[in-house]
């Protein structure tokens, strides 16, 4: 799933990298087996995806893909301290590459959801002639 989304980013796929990345943190979630927090975090992917999709500046390298392989290692390493660090670290990283100011406001959100507006093929039914 990592280098799916640091694939995403190296094409110019930005909507697909965010989606990624959240599915990053979503797994996280589950892997711990806590149904509140994997609520929580659903939740809170859905609202910052919304946020970086806005707010986050376009010049500024995406690099948490590497943050999260970092992460991984840490966690399988049962190294709780340096999983805790890298955590702070990351969302740190993610906080400074918003710009909450107003005007900088992105429109694309299209890119995050056009998954959504795929069209559908309804059973039953075949395409062939």
């Amino acid at each position: 799933m990592v280098s799916d989304e640091r694939d995403s980013f190296s094409r110019g796929d930005r909507g697909a990298g965010i989606r990624l990345s959240g599915e990053f943190h979503l797994k996280l979630a589950e892997a711990a087996k806590n149904a509140p927090l994997i609520s929580f975090q659903r939740s809170l992917v859905s609202q910052t995806s919304l946020i970086i999709a806005q707010y986050e500046s376009g010049n500024r390298s995406h690099c948490s893909y590497d943050e999260h392989t970092q992460l991984i290692d840490a966690i399988e390493a049962r190294d709780a301290a340096l999983a805790v660090n890298l955590m702070m670290h990351h969302m740190d990283h993610i906080d400074s590459k918003l710009n909450l100011d107003e005007e900088s406001a992105s429109d694309d959100l299209h890119a995050v959801f056009s998954h959504l507006m795929l069209p559908k093929k309804k059973p039953g039914r075949s395409t062939a002639v």
